[in-house]
């Protein structure tokens, strides 16, 4: 388990994941939300943190010249974006999307926050 990296989030992707939370309570229920985001913890966990390489570079964020972040389809309905520092053996999580919003609209929403 050494291998394991290490996981920070960054003040973009918790603010993402509150718009995730506020967006699913508000379509669907509290209680979908919790077991979503119980879901996606645990895939970050379990996952991510020992194969820091399963996701190829984001080309959504590609094409807006970010190319240093990838995507990863975490399960059917959502993405996370994250940046691997292998040096320092970091994973530094940027957003969390439900696939079916827009990436430049939630980008510009968000920056909108900070």
């Amino acid at each position: 388990m050494s291998n394991a990296y290490t996981i920070v989030a960054s003040p973009l992707f918790k603010l993402s994941q509150q718009r995730l939370a506020a967006f699913l309570t508000e379509k669907y229920s509290a209680t979908l939300t919790q077991n979503t985001l119980a879901h996606i913890k645990q895939r970050i966990k379990q996952d991510l943190t020992l194969h820091p390489t399963l996701a190829p570079i984001s080309e959504r964020l590609l094409a807006l010249g970010i190319a240093e972040y990838r995507q990863w389809q975490v399960d059917q309905h959502n993405l996370l974006f994250y940046r691997l520092d292998e040096q320092k053996q970091r994973i530094e999580l940027l957003l969390l999307m439900d696939s079916r919003q827009s990436l430049q609209k939630l980008l510009f929403e968000l920056m909108l926050l900070v």
